[in-house]
């Protein structure tokens, strides 16, 4: 949806912020603008929000940023994301194999009781 907005059209412009409209991405979503909006504010930047130096910290969400309105940072939240996918799909694989494993003993132990008769 945003994909095209980011980087800058201008030469040089590398804001990692993007402006999001909440209303038409909370339709995307099916969900009210204002749930997505806290869901974004409250939930999410506390969340990922991190302290980097002295005076200096990288944030998810910002309500404005310079003379943006409702700016996500869009490489941290790929990053995120990306994290969130490769975690899903570490975990998948094991639920996969566990279940390969448990079919195999299932297996193992109805051969054993045919095989006693």
């Amino acid at each position: 949806m945003y994909e095209e907005s980011y980087p800058g059209a201008k030469p040089g412009e590398n804001d990692p912020f993007i402006a999001i409209d909440i209303n038409a991405v909370s339709a995307k979503l099916n969900c009210k603008p204002q749930l997505l909006f806290g869901y974004l504010y409250y939930f999410l930047e506390h969340k990922y929000h991190h302290k980097t130096g002295e005076n200096t910290y990288v944030s998810l969400f910002a309500p404005t940023a310079g003379n943006m309105r409702h700016a996500v940072n869009y490489p941290y939240l790929a990053a995120i994301l990306a994290g969130h996918d490769q975690e899903q799909s570490k975990y998948r694989r094991s639920l996969i194999l566990s279940l390969v494993a448990l079919a195999l003993s299932v297996g193992a132990i109805i051969a054993q009781f045919v095989a006693t008769k």
